[in-house]
């Protein structure tokens, strides 16, 4: 099987392309490849520039974002089928917000926004189908963001306001 073939497979199995025509596939397939990372590999680093968005169809990752006087806080697992450097695919903010590590070998689904962006503006119907998929990753990215933050607020609160009993009594 050609490397473009396998793409195109692949695509066929990610349920977010399934409304594709076969030559939306086939177009598609020319700004994605199909990558394979063992348990270990950084895949983002945070503060990082890339032009990269990836679909993982094997495997597990986590993301951790730095907090100062915190360090690195993990703030999500992410499985097959989650969406990981959306950014990449925003004209406006294309720094990584977070470091992505793979925890298992991973198969992902690689897209180059350098090539995907022109081709949402020329073919709607390709725009349409990444940026909605891609609007919905990022709210669950944004409320799971929102639920750790509160967390760190919840506990940095209780950690002030726990402080050690001294007794008034003098013996």
């Amino acid at each position: 099987m050609t490397k473009k073939n396998e793409t195109i497979e692949a695509l066929k199995n990610i349920p977010i392309f399934l409304d594709l025509k076969p030559f939306q596939l086939a177009r598609l397939a020319t700004a994605c490849s199909v990558i394979e990372y063992d348990a270990g590999f950084e895949l983002i680093s945070e503060g990082d520039s890339l032009d990269y968005t990836y679909i993982l169809m094997e495997g597990d990752m986590t993301v951790e974002v730095f907090v100062p006087s915190r360090g690195n806080v993990l703030t999500s697992h992410l499985g097959p089928l989650d969406m990981c450097g959306w950014s990449a695919l925003t004209p406006v903010v294309r720094q990584r917000t977070g470091t992505v590590k793979t925890t298992t070998k991973t198969r992902l689904l690689k897209m180059d926004s350098r090539v995907l962006i022109p081709m949402c503006e020329e073919d709607h119907d390709i725009g349409y189908f990444i940026y909605k998929r891609l609007s919905n990753g990022a709210a669950r990215t944004f409320l799971t963001t929102r639920l750790q933050l509160m967390n760190l607020i919840v506990e940095g609160a209780q950690a002030a306001t726990i402080k050690p009993h001294h007794s008034a009594i003098v013996e």
